[in-house]
């Protein structure tokens, strides 16, 4: 019977509870059979290098109109598999019949990001109580915890790391009840047998979990003059992309690369440093591994971009800019300016902001400036909404919106070589929450072939073109440089040397 799959309505918190052991429940599979064999649990792993041993899985709810942890529970064994678990891996966990198990073969080699094991098989897992059925069903919790004490906590009531729920559970006490950090699907009852869920780890049509994952399909759908960089994305986890394009753009030529991630697998870091330094440098001195470097915001004697990683601020939007049009004087303007951020809960949003006494405010549209015009007045809090980003980058202007080319230089005080074709680069986000960064080739007359880049509407365009809900324009011309895997792809505008800079984005392995 076909799968149906229900994505989440809303973002999960799994990053912001302080119990956030590093590991979700990403997907449930309901067979239909009453044994519950072929029911699966798909888990994704998004902390780097992590351990759970001894930790549990638990079907909570097994039916009917409350949860009463009547389900089957069983031990993550202490083995090796479990040891040292990869970000971007998914675990899928397959009930199989007594028959199957004689002759199933565990997946438990997890170089290629992907495990799948039978979860009754007594090599890997521990059943807690066999007098308790593992059965997924459609009124239904299933829950991973952290009880790494096999001895003191058999029941597997201590450190709840995360719940996935389906059902009418908003108001019962029962719900509230489980600790952690939870998800909870609530939609129209589903029909025969099916999946409930938060994301694609598959094709959508695939009509089975033999496959849990398919590094192949494609993060995001973009336009068909996007290649996949295969080359370049050795060693790559789940859940980020590399693709180029040489084909022309609205008239122009081209040599683009992008990345595509889901900040949920890897780590988006907005990097900072007071002494300037090329992306490559960044790289290099960073820990980890890192995957992609891309420019940040503007610069000149110091950063002029918001650069914010994990709650810590090193520099902001510029709060005030003098520009000599209006009135034949020297006339101090307050923009409010394009960011990109993440929330705790790792949903993206590019919104215009400005910073209030250490607080920063969103604005629903940008304040109105005009340079041909008296400056507005000084962005009011009470204007504004708190904007709860741990992690963000600034640029200007803001390029897309709501789905829609929405370029807002002029109110922004951004109007510097925006009709000039040059080297660009930019920053999305899709609406199912992917990121994209974009770096754009242009102005290098050192090499052959020579492309001379885009302007800033067709920059625009181009972002909207690959599906970004909203867009962000980053610094350009010579500042324009993507590493991936350290290695360059864009070809410099400055004689192809890497400019030194204050700040870049890292995209790199959790950890």
């Amino acid at each position: 019977m076909k799968r149906i799959l229900l994505l989440m309505c809303f973002a999960m918190g799994f990053c912001a509870s302080s119990k956030a052991q590093g590991i979700l429940v990403n997907r449930y599979y309901n067979s239909g059979l009453a044994n519950g064999v072929n029911d699966v649990v798909e888990l994704v792993v998004y902390t780097d290098h992590l351990d759970v041993r001894n930790y549990i899985i638990k079907d909570y709810g097994n039916g009917g109109s409350t949860l009463d942890d009547g389900g089957g529970k069983y031990r993550f064994n202490n083995i090796n598999v479990w040891k040292n678990l990869r970000s971007g891996t998914t675990i899928v966990l397959r009930k199989l019949s007594d028959a199957e198990l004689l002759t199933y073969t565990p997946d438990t080699v997890a170089t290629d990001f992907r495990i799948s094991v039978a979860i009754n098989d007594g090599n890997i897992f521990t059943n807690m109580d066999n007098n308790k059925v593992w059965n997924l069903t459609f009124h239904e919790a299933v829950s991973i915890r952290a009880d790494t004490d096999a001895a003191a906590l058999a029941n597997g009531g201590n450190q709840a790391v995360h719940t996935l729920g389906y059902g009418d559970f908003f108001n019962k006490s029962v719900w509230h009840g489980i600790p952690g950090t939870k998800s909870l699907y609530n939609g129209s009852s589903l029909a025969g047998n099916g999946t409930v869920g938060v994301a694609y780890l598959t094709y959508p049509n695939y009509q089975n979990y033999s496959t849990p994952f398919d590094l192949n399909a494609d993060l995001v759908s973009l336009p068909a003059y996007w290649n996949k960089e295969t080359a370049l994305m050795t060693g790559f986890p789940a859940g980020i992309q590399v693709f180029r394009t040489t084909t022309p753009y609205m008239g122009r030529q081209m040599n683009a690369y992008c990345v595509v991630f889901d900040p949920k697998l890897v780590e988006f870091k907005p990097t900072y440093s007071a002494s300037f330094k090329t992306p490559e440098a960044y790289v290099n001195n960073e820990s980890g591994t890192v995957y992609a470097c891309l420019n940040a915001g503007f610069f000149y004697t110091t950063a002029l971009s918001t650069i914010q990683y994990n709650g810590t601020t090193n520099a902001s939007n510029v709060a005030s800019l003098n520009r000599s049009v209006y009135n034949n004087q020297t006339n101090t303007y307050y923009p409010t300016r394009g960011t990109f951020g993440l929330s705790s809960m790792l949903k993206p949003d590019i919104t215009w902001t400005y910073r209030i006494s250490s607080v920063v405010y969103s604005y629903a549209t940008p304040s109105p400036n005009d340079v041909n015009a008296a400056p507005q007045p000084i962005p009011l809090a009470a204007n504004g909404t708190i904007w709860n980003a741990i992690s963000a980058v600034g640029g200007s202007p803001v390029l897309v919106k709501n789905s829609l080319v929405n370029i807002t230089a002029a109110e922004e005080l951004a109007d510097l070589d925006n009709t000039s074709q040059r080297a660009r680069s930019a920053i999305g986000y899709t609406a199912d929450g992917k990121v994209i960064l974009l770096a754009v080739e242009g102005g290098n007359t050192t090499v052959s072939p020579s492309v001379t880049g885009l302007n800033l509407n067709e920059l625009a365009n181009l972002m909207k073109d690959m599906g970004c809900v909203g867009a962000l324009n980053l610094d350009g011309g010579g500042s324009t440089t993507l590493r991936i895997n350290n290695q360059p792809t864009v070809r410099p505008s400055e004689s192809n040397v890497e400019r030194t800079m204050p700040g870049v984005i890292l995209i790199k392995s959790k950890n």
